[in-house]
Parts: structure tokens; C-alpha cells; sequence
């Protein structure tokens, strides 16, 4: 392991043109601490095999990103790119004089080699640009540009290319296994890289001496804490030991702000849907009509005011999207199907009886239509006390119909294996909070994300819709593409592979108690999500120590 040193620290960072939110400078020094849910860190500095979301961001940075709070690119390692006339194509240049932080140079090679092993190993390919076809091919231009050739005229294609984080070539080619390997030097491009310690319950990382942002970070180090759930953190942000907190907290005025209302904030704008994942491969969720049934079962207003604490917004729209991107919700679908989404018990019951499901034995709860057992598990993440609560409510709710349904809390190395690869029975998951919504329903639909994402392993999918998502990049005028967006959400409405139940909010507590710069609803300069690359590499890059 690199460990930190006092020389590291003093070494002058390479210095490179870059956006800078901040008008003043600040001192270097300090550090911030974030509470992360796991049960043990380790020396795995891999960003493509990240579960904490520890590393990506952080001592990795992508190419650039979409932030819509500002609408506008900010771009990171890339200093640009520009589509090619017929839209066939897209270059991208990387900054001049870019270094990984053992002061090897950042080049051409490297972005090469990071999509070479897109192609060769499913994880690296993030956003399946390589699985799904439609980069076709990727070409260097020279040693900062790199050319990716499209099967098709595409202007979204930057949407998904910005969240590639390029990998130093000269380290991952020595693994044995890149699947698997750790990048135990933490050789990396983010603003953080040097390894002060990593303990079980702590680990530490510090400023990298070749990172290309002048002056940039302001603090030191980030320092993180192992929790085992929501309801350890919040004793901790109330005793003002956490600078950054991204969970859920039980009635946050009251515990956290009240405990010192000079510096605990909490700022929770619009975030992802919150749905429950139906796995339709197995019986009785190969039945549209019982999926139906449970859709109008639960109470999606009691959910949220008691499962959440009244944070979340409800979320009855069946087309598959949730609040944050309202503006794209189409009416049409709402008038249609919108009784989907409202608790009606009674017309749970009659569609449960019409299609066969009813006691065959006479224990009180309902059975296959075949006279087989009728019971099923609802998978979430051991910890995470909102979610948790929220899937007891909706056993509870099938309870009410004679639907006999389990919590089943698991850590969250199970959970995240079993919906990539479809090996559930029901989960609660969220979707992709993107830059636009046709990301999200390619996360949901297309057959080229099965395996390699939460969402898409339900087992509802065509090759009409993943055309209807690969043509979405040539479509040049805002009708066409709302008629491309209406049909997905009919296609979701109709089949209904998932079950919508609220719109989540940002999870963003902070405290101001040592660290300034934060991201507030007066200066909203980006949505503070910790988990996504880029938003959460920009925030840190702002925090300076008061």
C-alpha cells in the first residue's frame, strides 16, 4: 500500500485550467468525514468494482459530466469533445500534462486500454455503449484524443461516454484478473489517492501530488466511517462526528438540526424512483394480472409518511419514471393506467379471484391457481431503516389480500449479485437518477444491461424497445423524441415489471460545524448525491476547511 507521507503532501500539484465554482481561495488543510454502510472497508481502490461508492470520484474521475442544476457539461479529465458532422462519430481530447498520481503521464493509451477492457470484461462496460453496439469502434487520434466510431448517427452518445473513468494502463495491464483485481496502490486521477490507512471500521485517503486541478482540493483528506445502518449514523451526525451524511434520518428537524441548528443542515431536492422489482421469470409474477393485484394492494401514502417520515413524494405514475423528471411525464399514460397506481384492496381482491388466486386449503391466505403454496420474499438491503420499513408495510398491505409476502434483509454483497443477475423473487430498488430519462429506461429495458445492473434482470424486454432506445440519438426534433418517451412509459404502464412507490429525495445532510463550500437551495450549483461521479467529485473539490 502507498501510505501517506509529509513529502506527499508538500509536493506542488500540476496545475490545469479547470471550472472553479468558488470565487475565493481558501486555505489548504483538514479533512471530511462520511459515513458509508459496509461491514468492513478493505485495500480495493478498483472504481469499476465499487460498492460502497468510496473510490469512483474520488480517487477515479470520469471524462466529464451533465449537470442540470446549471445545465451545463463540466468536463474533468476530458478538456472537450465534438461530434463529428454526420454524427457518426465523437472525439474526445483529454487535458494537456494530465498525470496519474504515481506521476506516470494520463495519455491517449490509457483512455484505449480502459475501453479495450470494456470490451473484453462486462463490468467495465458502464454504460454499455460497447455491449449494446453502438460504438462500433474506438480509434486514437493522438496521444490526448481518442475517436469513438457510432453504428448509427447519435448526439447522445456523450450522455453515457462522460461516465467512463479512464484507467492507468500500466497498472491494470500487470493483473492477472482485471475482473477481480484491487488496485491495491491506489494509482489513480481524483483529487484524493494516497492511502493513509484502511481499517476495518476507518479508512483514510489523502490528496494525490499529481492531481491537474491548481490549488484544488482545499481539505487534505476523506476520511471514512463504517456503519452498519441508517440508525447508527444518526446518532453520530447529532453528535457532529459525520461532515457529509446520504442516508435516510428519522424525523431530521427534530433530531439532527435541533442538536445544533447553527451548523446541521439538510437540503433534499427531487431524486430517483423508488420501485418494487418484480422478477416476471417466475411464477406469480409471470402473471400481469397479479402484479396488477399488488400494484393497487398498498398504500403508497401511508409508505411515505410512515415508512419515510413524509420526505419521499408519492409516486402513482406508471410509466416508470419518477418525480424528478416530471416534465417528462406523459398524461396520456396517467388517464390510462393511472389506476395502477391507487390503493384500491377491493379491486386487488377481484382481480386476484378472477384469475384463480384464492384459498385453496383454507388457511386464510390465497394460493396458485394450481393449489400450490402462494409466498414470496421482498429482498432490500439489511440497514437501510427506510426501506426496510417500507417493504414491512407492503407485506403487511398483501397481507390485507391474503398474499403471504417476507422482508428479506440481506448485506449488501447479496443484494447487489442477485438483482444484476435476476436472482429474486421481488426487491425494492431504485432507478437511474440520469441526465435524461431515456438513460433510464435503458437501464431498465435493454437486453444489454441484463446482468449488469439492478434494474433490468425483471425479465420484461423486446427487441422493438431496444431499437426504440438505440434510435433515440438520431431523432433531431423534440416530438419525435416525446413520442419515443410516451411509448417507453405505455410499454411500462401495459407490462408493468416493476411497481412504482415514491419519488426518493436526495438524501444530503451536512454540517457546517468545520467544513464550508457545501451545496445549498440558496447556491445549488450541483445535486448533492455522494454516489454519483462527478457531482460528488465537484462538491469535494468546493469544500474547504473553515
Amino acid at each position: 500500500m502507498k501510505l501517506l507521507t509529509a513529502a506527499a503532501l508538500g509536493v506542488s500539484l500540476a496545475a490545469a485550467s479547470t471550472t472553479v465554482l468558488a470565487e475565493s481561495e481558501h486555505p489548504h488543510g483538514g479533512s471530511l468525514t462520511v459515513p458509508i454502510i459496509t461491514t468492513a472497508f478493505t485495500e480495493s481502490f478498483n472504481p469499476y468494482v465499487d460498492p460502497t461508492n468510496t473510490i469512483a470520484g474520488i480517487v477515479f474521475e470520469p471524462l466529464a459530466f451533465i449537470n442540470p442544476m446549471q445545465d451545463r457539461t463540466h468536463y474533468r479529465l476530458a478538456e472537450r469533445y465534438e461530434y463529428g458532422d454526420d454524427q457518426r462519430s465523437i472525439t474526445y481530447w483529454l487535458r494537456d500534462g494530465l498525470q496519474w498520481s504515481d506521476g506516470e503521464t494520463l495519455d491517449a493509451d490509457d483512455l484505449m486500454y480502459t475501453f479495450k477492457l470494456a470490451k473484453e470484461v462486462a463490468i467495465y462496460d458502464l454504460a454499455g455503449v460497447l455491449a449494446s453496439g453502438r460504438v462500433t469502434n474506438v480509434v486514437k487520434v493522438n496521444d490526448r484524443a481518442v475517436r469513438f466510431d457510432l453504428a448509427r448517427p447519435d448526439t447522445t452518445i456523450h450522455w453515457d461516454l462522460n461516465t467512463y473513468m479512464p484507467l492507468p494502463e500500466h497498472i491494470w495491464s500487470q493483473a492477472a484478473d482485471p475482473a477481480t483485481f484491487t488496485n491495491p496502490q491506489a494509482i489513480g486521477s481524483g483529487p484524493v489517492t494516497e492511502v493513509a490507512y484502511v481499517r476495518a471500521q476507518q479508512m483514510e485517503i489523502c490528496r494525490n501530488p499529481h492531481y491537474f486541478l491548481e490549488d484544488r482540493p482545499y481539505l487534505d483528506c476523506i476520511k471514512y466511517r463504517a456503519f452498519n445502518d441508517n440508525g447508527q449514523i444518526q446518532p453520530a451526525l447529532m453528535r457532529d462526528e459525520i461532515d457529509w451524511g446520504s442516508n435516510f434520518i428519522a424525523d431530521i428537524d427534530k433530531t439532527y438540526v435541533a442538536a445544533d441548528p447553527e451548523h446541521h443542515h439538510y437540503w433534499y431536492p427531487a431524486n430517483d424512483a423508488i420501485n418494487i422489482y418484480l422478477n416476471t421469470k417466475r411464477a406469480p409474477f409471470n402473471d400481469l394480472a397479479f402484479r396488477q393485484a399488488l400494484s393497487v394492494a398498498i398504500d403508497r401514502d401511508m409508505i411515505v409518511e410512515l415508512a419515510a417520515y413524509g420526505y419521499p413524494t408519492v409516486n402513482d405514475f406508471p410509466g416508470g419514471i419518477g418525480h424528478h423528471f416530471e416534465a417528462y411525464m406523459d398524461p396520456a399514460i396517467y388517464d390510462q393506467y393511472g389506476w395502477l397506481g391507487q390503493y384500491d384492496p377491493d379491486r386487488a381482491r377481484e382481480l386476484l379471484d378472477a384469475n384463480g388466486y384464492v384459498d385453496a386449503n383454507g388457511d386464510g391466505m390465497r394460493d396458485m391457481p394450481d393449489g400450490s403454496e402462494l409466498s414470496f420474499d421482498i429482498r432490500v438491503v439489511n440497514g437501510w431503516t427506510d426501506w426496510v420499513q417500507t417493504v414491512q408495510m407492503v407485506t403487511e398491505y398483501l397481507a390485507e389480500i391474503g398474499i403471504e409476502a417476507h422482508v428479506n434483509a440481506v448485506e449488501w454483497g447479496v443484494y447487489d449479485t442477485s438483482l444484476k443477475e435476476g436472482d429474486y423473487d421481488a426487491a425494492i430498488n431504485w432507478s437511474l437518477l440520469s441526465t435524461h430519462p431515456i438513460q433510464t429506461y435503458k437501464e431498465y429495458y435493454h437486453t444489454s444491461r441484463i446482468g449488469q445492473i439492478w434494474h433490468a434482470s425483471h425479465g420484461v424486454h423486446s427487441a422493438h424497445i431496444d431499437e426504440l432506445i438505440d434510435n433515440f440519438g438520431t431523432l433531431t426534433n423534440d416530438a419525435d423524441r416525446a413520442a419515443t418517451l410516451s411509448e417507453l412509459q405505455r410499454f411500462t404502464a401495459e407490462n408493468m415489471p416493476f411497481i412504482p412507490v415514491f419519488s426518493n429525495p436526495t438524501w444530503f445532510q451536512y454540517s457546517t460545524s468545520r467544513v464550508e463550500g457545501w451545496p445549498t437551495p440558496e447556491n445549488p450549483y450541483v445535486h448533492p448525491v455522494f454516489y454519483t461521479v462527478g457531482k460528488k467529485t465537484l462538491i469535494f473539490n468546493n469544500l474547504y476547511q473553515k
